[in-house]
């Protein structure tokens, strides 16, 4: 998705900052891209729907500031021949801790892969290029995050109209409060409960119970956002 100035101008996305470009097509597999990140974003290849569901539910987590996909560590095995190995998604969090992620169905974990993965984790955190390895299947995939994940996703673009009106809802409220009655507040229906997902993005705004983002969701203020 590009950035649309004021201007009218278009800033489209940057460039992946993966070390592999990833498959643009394939009769076999999933493959695509995702933009993530504010702004006009970065362009995140992804080779498998598993991948893209990684990426989404990575970007989405609070602690995680950044994300590149296709990063290559060179490990050698017990001959001390060198191989390539691309570490499919690396997640930078705001301490600084980096972990990377092998993202693969279970179906095809077999114990050669386990024993290669466990060589790289061992040599990449030897190294200090990553603080952890770890390997992302299809039972790390939670209904709810994923779906909020998305819902992050679909409204990450910011509203110069909505955006201030729900700031200063936000503001005004006190106590436990659904986001239908913060909608209603804002009077912009859609447009506001957009806006309302993205200060619960952002931590101004915190869930009383882990479930889907619904517009019955209980919510309370958790800090105090600039109008």
């Amino acid at each position: 998705m590009s950035d649309l100035s004021i201007g009218g101008g278009v800033r489209l996305p940057e460039p992946s900052r993966g070390n592999r470009a990833t498959q643009v097509g394939s009769t076999q597999h999933f493959t695509g891209s995702i933009v993530l990140g504010s702004g006009p974003g970065i362009r995140t290849g992804v080779e498998s729907h598993l991948e893209a569901q990684a990426a989404l539910l990575l970007a989405a987590r609070p602690e995680v500031r950044g994300l590149v996909e296709q990063v290559r560590f060179d490990w050698f095995d017990e001959d001390g021949e060198i191989h390539k190995h691309y570490i499919d998604l690396v997640a930078t969090e705001h301490d600084g801790t980096v972990i990377g992620y092998a993202v693969r169905p279970l179906g095809r974990v077999k114990d050669a892969y386990l024993a290669q993965l466990a060589r790289v984790k061992e040599q990449a955190i030897a190294q200090g290029v990553l603080d952890d390895f770890r390997l992302f299947t299809e039972r790390d995939v939670c209904p709810v995050e994923f779906f909020n994940a998305k819902l992050f996703h679909s409204v990450r673009r910011p509203d110069c109209f909505g955006d201030p009106v729900a700031r200063d809802v936000v503001g005004r409220m006190t106590g436990v409060v659904t986001i239908e009655s913060l909608v209603e507040q804002t009077g912009l229906d859609g447009m506001g409960f957009r806006a309302l997902v993205r200060l619960i993005r952002s931590g101004h705004l915190q869930m009383v119970s882990y479930e889907r983002i619904e517009h019955s969701s209980l919510v309370f203020k958790v800090k105090e956002v600039c109008a």
